[in-house]
């Protein structure tokens, strides 16, 4: 049988360049759960996705076959659908578009999004340049609107136990690292931002910035100078999201493009995280794409999800090259009833009204619950310790994260059987803090205690995380690491018991 790629040659032939545009912008569905015909059910990979966008697909290309070969193939969809989505309407009444937006990774992943009916879909699926073919569907930012009792998180992710209001971090605070915010844009007038903030691709309109205000409480909480975790790092927006908090599995491929090619272009690769604080059903593009992100240098980390299920039905939190973070209640370690669970779950960490960015005015705040919150502590966290400790992928800033978290005996409350109980720390509750490290309530030290030589135990990048992640303390992080300048007062006995044990060893006297 003829493939795709010569049935459409005739017309391909009279196709303009321009139908590798992006595609007009998708109206939100009335009905997200648009029905799957029984007829291309054989078709595509995620033939039980939820919240599918009527016909729109996405394509990814095997890339045991060559660019030619498959940029052949992009250009007869290309050209096909000019012709055949003339005037044609959607399952879900909206006029489908004439235009593909094409998405390549350098590490060679490759993808194709565009309208399409029934029978081009039948005839794509046997293609040979074709790995498979998705249904596109809906995302949507993880967060829930709350109005009292806001917290900042910052106190539990450098307490060894829930409670604290003091954060005690090193004077570096991301310094030199780059976060990008994959979400609804970023409020870069905001006074928490202090001029680090810019924003770079808009996959939804042409307005740039946050209409919808949850990519500038993300931000806030990765890199503001009062909420942020790595207070120093700069923020880089990528809006993939609308004013609603809504997008498509399509429109965050595209992001991800830009992510990758930004940082490998402006040298960011090994000094970039990303964060992702929205999902949608499993998608084996999205979760390549993080791979294809992990691959180029950046620290991609994500949201677990809000529907209290596996994390194994959501994408990107099922990507196993992603940091998938869970919420807990930072007042009392307790799971957050609506966290996602399972094994792709790779740490908590705060997200129960979390106070950070609001977008009314230029010190505007806001405070919101959900993995969306819990998942940007642990982005700032990654900058924190890569900034610090001189960490460049996801292997050793996910084994480091499983060290400091379990050298502080801190586990998750009433857990879901399967998954991790690990809590996000910076290393400063069980004196790994590295030197220099500042206290109280967000504000660095004054003057910096000199460098001294990293902890024995630190085991940056070697990937291995603790044969038991969950144990309590004695992992062996921090031992050695020179007392942080400013430390509050309360913490003096803690720090003699630390000395005491340091000379002990030292001695080679058994404590």
């Amino acid at each position: 049988m003829p493939s795709f790629t010569s049935l459409l040659a005739a017309v391909a032939a009279l196709a303009p360049l321009g139908a590798f545009a992006a595609p007009a912008p998708i109206p939100e569905p009335e009905n997200w759960d648009v029905s799957i015909s029984s007829e291309i059910k054989a078709f595509i990979s995620n033939p039980t996705a939820k919240n599918i966008i009527a016909n729109r697909y996405i394509v990814a290309y095997n890339t045991s076959f060559t660019e030619d070969e498959i940029s052949a193939t992009e250009f007869s969809i290309s050209s096909a659908i000019q012709k055949r989505n003339l005037g044609k309407r959607a399952l879900d009444g909206r006029q489908m578009s004439g235009f593909m937006s094409s998405m390549k990774f350098d590490s060679g992943a490759r993808f194709s999004a565009f309208d399409g009916d029934n029978s081009m879909l039948a005839t794509l699926a046997k293609d040979k340049t074709v790995a498979y073919i998705e249904a596109d569907a809906r995302v949507q930012a993880a967060a829930f609107v709350t109005e009292s009792g806001a917290t900042t998180g910052l106190g539990r992710i450098s307490a060894a136990q829930a409670g604290s209001t003091d954060y005690v971090f090193d004077d570096s605070a991301g310094q030199g690292i780059t976060a990008y915010v994959v979400d609804t844009g970023v409020f870069v007038d905001h006074n928490e931002f202090e001029g680090r903030a810019v924003m770079a691709f808009n996959a939804i309109n042409n307005v740039d910035t946050d209409e919808n205000g949850h990519g500038s409480h993300v931000s806030g909480t990765i890199a503001g100078k009062t909420f942020g975790v790595a207070k120093k790092a700069n923020i880089i927006g990528v809006k993939v999201l609308d004013a609603q908090g809504g997008g498509s599995n399509s429109g965050v491929l595209e992001g991800l493009q830009f992510v990758a090619d930004d940082a490998t272009k402006n040298g960011r690769s090994g000094k970039a995280v990303m964060n992702m604080s929205l999902g949608g059903p499993a998608s084996r593009a999205i979760n390549a794409a993080v791979k294809a992100i992990a691959a180029a240098g950046v620290v991609p980390v994500v949201a677990a999800g809000n529907e209290n299920q596996d994390a194994a039905n959501v994408s990107p939190a099922s990507s196993p090259d992603a940091i998938t973070v869970g919420a807990i209640d930072q007042t009392n370690d307790a799971k957050a009833s609506f966290s996602n669970f399972g094994a792709d779950v790779d740490i908590f960490a705060p997200g129960v009204d979390v106070e950070s960015v609001g977008i009314t005015a230029k010190d505007a705040t806001d405070t919101l619950s959900g993995t969306s919150m819990a998942s940007p502590h642990v982005a700032g966290l990654a900058a924190y310790l890569m900034a610090l400790e001189g960490l460049t992928d996801v292997a050793g800033v996910k084994a480091r994260m499983t060290e400091l978290a379990t050298a502080t005996g801190a586990t998750v409350k009433r857990n879901t059987r399967g998954t991790t109980n690990l809590i996000a720390n910076n290393g400063a509750a069980a004196g790994a803090a590295a030197p220099g490290a500042g206290a109280g309530n967000g504000t660095a030290p004054a003057t910096p205690a000199a460098p001294a030589t990293p902890a024995p135990g630190a085991g940056a990048g070697n990937g291995t995380a603790p044969a038991t992640p969950d144990a309590g303390a004695g992992a062996g992080a921090g031992s050695g690491t020179p007392i942080p300048a400013g430390l509050p007062a309360a913490t003096d006995a803690f720090w003699k018991t630390a000395i005491g044990s340091a000379l002990a060893t030292l001695m080679g006297i058994n404590v």
